[in-house]
């Protein structure tokens, strides 16, 4: 389910010849307790504290007052009806006046067909005004013992909690962000999510996969360097803090996606959220002057599109946005001023030796793994080949008995770390299209029970969700391989 921002509200009045602008912004997130079937509803809301009236205290300072009245209906009857006044911090002269907030929690009955409204009224007491909406309120299924996850929360900020305090859960302060917008100095995003009845639903102790990751709503497409993924155990609730880095994210409109998934790789639940991201000190490749260098013999399309899609493996993630981008748009002078400014960016004084040197690894990647219609540095072989060079030792298995087709790197060094090894393996049985299955580089797949995974072709019953005991030994050969790479 996607959620945007649920309210917005700008009133502007007139007092006394003075403008003033009161601005509020209300949003909210389903959560279940899942022991007691029941649904409840958080509402946060965030007043603009420039935007209110100020009145002088008995002690001469300043403070502004805010009634607020929440008002949830079902059809005609009344489920929840309260009324409450906040009040400004009081100020002195030179003191900024602070946003005023609050939390709420609404308790529902668990009935997925109910359907509710909700009344938010905001009276500023200082200078009379009040602001007013109704709007239908959006409510999460949850089915008694069935599997289900609460609606997703982004938050600014996540601390451990001191004490007792208005946003703390699960023994952390979850500050929210109330207008799903990280700007140019905002570099984490923040999100928490609970799951519930997965002992119920899968069995307690069993394991399944949560996996997230940020998609453009331009193009439908996942931004591979914001995706993780997290082995979760079966309890009767999960809370899950997590971030993603949007440092090197671009400008643009994004849904966060969670998916759960079985150990058959099944999806049994997903949530989905919408955030806006921008981030202008990103560059701008207009002012890339390309006359008179390399790439101005680059102008047919379709080999300078395959150029700048080979670079994604030594590229970032707003590089690799930005190209995907360029690509689609298929505007040849600007194709052409971003390739140059990526090898500039490698080496200003020769970015055409840069390219050429690239050029030739490709080339090699694309005889050594490519296949059919796909290039060898589409491959995951070729990606990692080109990312982190070529390996110290490489042996593969194409064939062995109950196994898929497998292959061990090592590299002796890798930035600075030892013995850095991959396993990549062929699920669909093409001798070509191989995937990582495990590593022990940074950054990449770690896969405990990969020798399960690397023999459940011969054991189509087995569990290959098991976690490999520790010192055990599940393929003898490939374990070998793995241990003493040659």
């Amino acid at each position: 389910m996607k959620r945007l921002l649920s309210l917005l509200f700008v009133l502007t009045v007139c007092i006394s010849g003075l403008k003033a602008n009161i601005n509020l912004i209300l949003d909210y997130t389903t959560f279940y307790l899942a022991d007691k079937n029941q649904p409840y509803v958080e509402f946060y809301l965030s007043i603009n504290g420039k935007s209110l009236y100020y009145q002088f205290t008995e002690d001469s300072l300043k403070q502004a007052q805010v009634e607020i009245t929440y008002l949830i209906e079902k059809g005609e009857e009344v489920v929840s009806f309260e009324k409450f006044q906040l009040n400004s911090p009081k100020y002195g002269p030179e003191d900024a006046r602070l946003d005023l907030v609050d939390l709420k929690r609404v308790f529902f009955p668990n009935d997925p067909e109910a359907e509710y409204t909700y009344t938010l009224i905001a009276r500023d007491l200082v200078s009379g005004q009040t602001v007013e909406s109704s709007e239908k309120l959006r409510m999460n299924s949850f089915k008694k013992g069935s599997l289900s996850v609460s609606e997703i929360l982004l938050a600014n900020n996540v601390i451990a909690a001191e004490g007792s305090s208005l946003f703390e859960k699960n023994g952390y302060d979850i500050v929210p962000s109330f207008t799903h917008f990280y700007g140019m100095n905002d570099e984490s995003m923040f999100y928490y999510i609970e799951v519930y009845n997965s002992a119920k639903s899968l069995g307690k102790g069993s394991l399944f996969l949560m996996e997230c990751s940020v998609v453009s709503t331009e193009d439908n497409q996942v931004i591979a360097s914001l995706k993780t993924y997290k082995r979760m155990t079966a309890a009767p609730v999960i809370p899950v803090i997590q971030s993603f880095n949007l440092k090197d994210l671009p400008t643009g409109k994004y849904d966060l996606l969670i998916t759960l998934k079985n150990r058959e790789n099944e999806e049994i639940a997903s949530q989905s959220i919408r955030f806006h991201r921008s981030n202008p000190n990103l560059k701008d490749y207009s002012a890339v002057r390309t006359e008179n260098t390399f790439v101005d013999s680059l102008n047919n399309q379709a080999q300078l599109t395959d150029y700048i899609k080979c670079l994604a493996p030594i590229s970032s993630a707003s590089e690799l946005q930005y190209a995907k981008n360029q690509v689609n748009y298929g505007d040849i002078k600007l194709m052409q001023q971003y390739f140059l400014n990526f090898w500039k960016e490698r080496d200003i004084n020769k970015p055409d030796e840069a390219w050429f040197e690239y050029k030739q690894e490709v080339e090699k990647v694309n005889e050594l793994f490519g296949y059919g219609n796909i290039q060898g540095y589409q491959t995951e072989r070729g990606r990692v080949y080109l990312q982190y060079g070529p390996p110290s030792s490489m042996q593969n298995v194409p064939y062995q008995r109950d196994t898929y087709p497998y292959s061990v790197w090592q590299y002796y060094n890798l930035n600075g770390q030892t013995n850095r090894k991959f396993v990549f393996y062929s699920p669909s049985m093409e001798m070509l299209g191989y995937e990582v299955l495990h590593s022990n580089v940074p950054g990449e797949i770690k896969n405990p029970n990969w020798e399960f995974k690397l023999i459940s072709r011969g054991n189509p019953n087995l569990n290959n969700a098991a976690e490999t005991p520790e010192g055990a030994i599940i393929q003898e050969e490939a374990r070998d391989l793995w241990d003493n790479p040659r």
